[in-house]
């Protein structure tokens, strides 16, 4: 066996052309080559292999031996690789470069975006973001419409998207962070969902997320409490910070002081404890180019770094 490697990575692709068109002219067509090029290339490449990878039909084009089946497989994977080596190469030299649109759900933009932007900026100095944040179903809209690569969320808010999990996160409540005496709820070990029933429920008024919570509460077997619904994030903190009622989330409370000074705490609750995974979705007809692998590299360094 020599380790010498007397075919190229360009035979390779017009081998994989053709045998996936099924026509070596019409393979050329698409690689701007002649098809006497194509065809010399592939022959050139069955002799330097020493096997038949295709079987000619006059006036019917092409069609693949055993071998030749058996070889596309490594071959597609081959190019594959010299594909992802040039993108690290580019990416080194700085060949990262354009706009990207990545959207946030509402409820994970205060705590994902920031450090996206910042880790970008430092390690694609090229790229910018077009950033945008929505509720679950305008940001699956961004996606279909071509208005966003990738889209940051949840797994049962991913509408049939292909969907790349990043972490995978508790159910947390929410409940004003006051005087001990006065809500010792939670403070001692986990609290079962029952537990809260019978306080408002806050949550951000997102059809698609007031749906997931209502279906916590049947699993768990506790009747839906009445609901407040808030524009934002922060309107739901502070209406639990102002005794209000509770709100379940599985983003982790970092700051526990609301706008107007108001303080919330985290709670854990009792088995069984729902879980969803946090990731990224993508359009089903889409396939990630080197920006957006490279935005999807940035969000798991963001997520590893500092859970949500």
């Amino acid at each position: 066996m020599t380790e010498r490697l007397d075919f190229s990575l360009t035979q390779l692709r017009y081998f994989v052309e053709s045998a996936e068109l099924g026509n070596i002219s019409e393979a050329a067509e698409k690689l701007r080559a002649s098809q006497s090029t194509v065809s010399s290339a592939i022959i050139r490449l069955e002799r330097q292999l020493g096997v038949q990878l295709l079987l000619r039909h006059h006036a019917r084009g092409v069609s693949l031996t055993p071998n030749g089946r058996h070889l596309l497989l490594g071959a597609r994977a081959l190019l594959g690789q010299a594909r992802d080596l040039q993108e690290q190469g580019d990416a080194l030299a700085g060949g990262l470069e354009g706009r990207i649109g990545v959207g946030f759900l509402t409820t994970l933009a205060p705590f994902l975006l920031p450090p996206t932007h910042r880790i970008t900026a430092q390690r694609h100095a090229g790229l910018r973001l077009s950033t945008r944040e929505e509720r679950a179903d305008p940001l699956l809209a961004l996606l279909r419409e071509g208005q966003c690569e990738l889209a940051v969320t949840y797994d049962f808010l991913s509408g049939g998207c292909r969907f790349v999990p990043l972490a995978e996160l508790r159910l947390q409540a929410l409940l004003p962070d006051g005087d001990p005496e006065d809500d010792p709820v939670g403070r001692a070990g986990p609290v079962p969902l029952a537990r809260l029933a019978d306080r408002p429920f806050v949550a951000l008024d997102d059809p698609p997320l007031l749906l997931h919570f209502e279906k916590s509460f049947a699993e768990a077997g506790v009747p839906p409490p009445p609901v407040i619904t808030a524009a934002g994030p922060e309107t739901v903190r502070g209406l639990v910070a102002a005794g209000c009622g509770f709100a379940l989330a599985y983003q982790c409370v970092h700051r526990a002081t609301t706008l107007e000074g108001g303080r919330i705490r985290a709670v854990e609750l009792a088995e069984p404890t729902p879980t969803a995974r946090l990731g990224v979705a993508t359009a089903p007809s889409l396939a990630l180019g080197r920006r957006g692998r490279a935005v999807l590299n940035v969000l798991r360094s963001v997520v590893s770094a500092g859970r949500p």
